[in-house]
Order: C-alpha cells, then structure tokens, then sequence
C-alpha cells in the first residue's frame, strides 16, 4: 500500500508557421490556460466532496500540522488544495495499489481514501499522510515526499516509540526504504536508519 500517487498529464505545443512569437505565445498561453482550466474543471466534477465528518478529520489534521510549525505545508492544504473522497477520471485510469491519499498536480487536487480514516490510528498519522501529499502539492515527488516525511517524523511525533507498531508505520517504513534508500545506509544507526538519534547495539 502506497501512501500516496502522483498524477501528471502530459501536454503538447503546437504552434503555425509564419505568425509573430509574440502572436504563437500569446495564443499558446491562452490556450493553455484554457486548457488547463478545463482539464481541472472535470477533475473536480467526476469526484465527490468530502463528507462532513471526512472533512472534521482532515481540519483536525491540519491543525496538528499547524501546531508542530509546518507553516507552509499548512498554507497550501489549507488555502490551496481541493480535498476529494473519491477518485476523478484521471485516478480511474491510472493503475495503482490501495493507498491514504493521491494527489493531482499541478491541479492541486487531494483524494483521500477510506484508509486514511480506518488503518490511520489517530491524527498524527492522518496528518503524517497530509504532511507527505503537501510535499506533491510543492510538485515533489515520491522520494522527496517520502524522506521529507521520514526527516520530519520526530518533530511530528510520528516515531518508533510512539508509532513504531502500527500497521501504518510498518508499512511506511518500508515503503521509504524502497524510495529513499540512501536514509537507511548507516549501520552505526538502529535499523541502519540514519535519521535515529539511538546507535546501534555491538
């Protein structure tokens, strides 16, 4: 299981002969922003809104991003993204395991998934899953987003000691190490993670 994936649609330029640039970039501009503005419109009509207490768990994680001092983060979830319940057209179509969250970008669209109100244990971890999506609203991919998550567990307090048995910490331990490899290449470190403050037993 994923946390999330990222959905990026590839676009084409066309541009005629024997017109002006400033004509070709206008018009290219235009139309690209025409086009862009449509393919977003039915991202967000072939989607369904969140329910009132989907919605209450997303703010309450949010907040929690807000408290540990993940301003910018909490700006762009708050201020910018579209939250979603169920898939779009785009996210029908692309194959992909079961997961908290997808993000669309550069549409700025996060759909979140029944998991991330059943198999998250609390807030921390539902607002580890948005701290991670926040990173693909930056336009990050998925091992940045994942080792940003991982650098930052701590200051979240999303860690081994407080997290380390549920079934989302397992499974996202692992699906860093298969991301961001080079976090887990200290073997002075316990588990050879090298953002653990605790040394390894000889």
């Amino acid at each position: 299981m994923e946390i999330s994936q990222t959905h990026r649609p590839a676009h084409r330029r066309d541009t005629k002969p024997g017109r002006s640039l400033f004509e070709t970039t206008r018009s290219s501009s235009l139309a690209i922003i025409l086009a862009l503005s449509a393919f977003h419109l039915s991202l967000v009509s072939t989607s369904a809104p969140l329910l009132f207490e989907e919605r209450d768990a997303v703010d309450r994680a949010i907040d929690l991003l807000d408290e540990k001092g993940f301003e910018t983060e909490v700006f762009l979830l708050r201020n910018v993204a579209t939250f979603k319940r169920t898939d779009n057209w785009l996210n029908r179509a692309a194959p992909k395991e079961n997961a908290f969250a997808a993000t669309n970008f550069p549409f700025l669209i996060i759909t979140v998934y029944p998991d991330f109100y059943s198999r998250a244990t609390d807030d921390t971890e539902r607002a580890m899953v948005l701290l991670h999506e926040a990173q693909h609203l930056r336009g990050k991919g998925e091992r940045e987003a994942y080792e940003y998550v991982w650098r930052q567990r701590a200051r979240l307090g999303w860690t081994q000691l407080t997290h380390g048995t549920t079934e989302a910490y397992v499974t996202i331990e692992q699906q860093t190490r298969e991301n961001a490899p080079a976090l887990f290449t200290c073997p002075a470190k316990v588990w050879s993670d090298c953002t653990e403050t605790l040394n390894a037993r000889r």
